[in-house]
């Protein structure tokens, strides 16, 4: 690659670019074959994926967002031009760019004190049909990233031992991973429904109910979340738990894509935030 990057740096001259222009795009792309080299990869070899991949390692370097474009936006004119004149044979992705939320608004989680004390109060309420629902509905939250509504809607068929299937519009959405501790919350509350012989539950398709509804719509779960964060002295939300969770995936070493397909996020800008250290 070293060769062709020299061929590059020349038609950049040829092209009357600017020397800090050049200057710029071969720095660049000398980061690239740095990365390229890392991963026992040559030019010739070079995917779709890669580019995507490449992405997400600047992300997880903690570059601005515009950074990452300008870098990115380098790397394609780089790969257009190497397409031309038969150095890679490859569909250049268009949507490589990242789009910045202007209103900046700073990502909030639990930090490890807090998480631990709200799984410590969850094990004092008495009441043992209050306690498993409970403890099951703020595991998911926590563990699986669901939004409120999608806990609400959450039917019991969508629950195996392994995974959590979202659906919307009678559409599968995603499906989650489920960690063996969830899974154990959430099969111990389905037994303990099952067990009070209700018909109201019996007869309901969705995995959390109320004593009195066989559904627990948005504004009961929040109510729920309310009273803990009564007593825990701290807000505790269904969107702060969300925040906590993917927080969580960034870092136990998950992607950006991969937290965007977890997640359900419609932007990878949003999956980004979590990348950043300032939040």
């Amino acid at each position: 690659m070293k060769e062709i990057l020299r061929h590059y740096e020349d038609d950049l001259k040829r092209r009357e670019k600017e020397a800090s222009t050049t200057k710029m795009y071969v720095h660049v792309m000398k980061q690239f074959k740095t990365w390229l080299e890392a991963k026992q990869k040559k030019l010739a070899q070079l995917t779709e994926n890669d580019v995507f991949q490449f992405r997400e390692h600047l992300v997880g370097k903690g570059y601005k967002v515009a950074t990452i474009n300008k870098l990115i936006s380098v790397l394609r004119t780089f790969l257009v031009w190497a397409t031309k004149n038969h150095y890679i044979q490859m569909n250049i992705p268009e949507n490589l760019r990242l789009y910045e939320d202007k209103r900046n608004t700073p990502i909030k989680w639990l930090t490890a004190e807090e998480e631990s004390k709200l799984l410590q109060i969850l094990t004092l309420e008495k009441n043992p049909f209050k306690k498993a629902r409970n403890e099951a509905l703020i595991y998911v939250l926590l563990y699986s990233g669901l939004r409120i509504e999608e806990l609400s809607h959450l039917q019991t068929e969508a629950v195996t031992k392994n995974t959590i299937q979202v659906i919307h519009d009678g559409v599968l959405s995603r499906e989650v991973p489920l960690a063996q501790k969830v899974a154990e919350k959430v099969f111990t509350w389905i037994h303990v429904r099952s067990s009070t012989g209700k018909e109201v539950y019996l007869n309901s398709p969705f995995l959390f109910v109320t004593e009195r509804s066989g559904k627990m719509q948005p504004r009961a779960i929040q109510f729920v979340l309310e009273v803990y964060s009564e007593k825990l002295g701290f807000p505790i939300t269904s969107h702060l738990l969300r925040n906590t969770y993917c927080r969580r995936l960034v870092e136990i070493g998950f992607t950006v894509e991969q937290v965007k397909q977890y997640a359900g996020h419609k932007s990878i800008t949003t999956s980004y935030k979590y990348f950043t250290f300032d939040c």
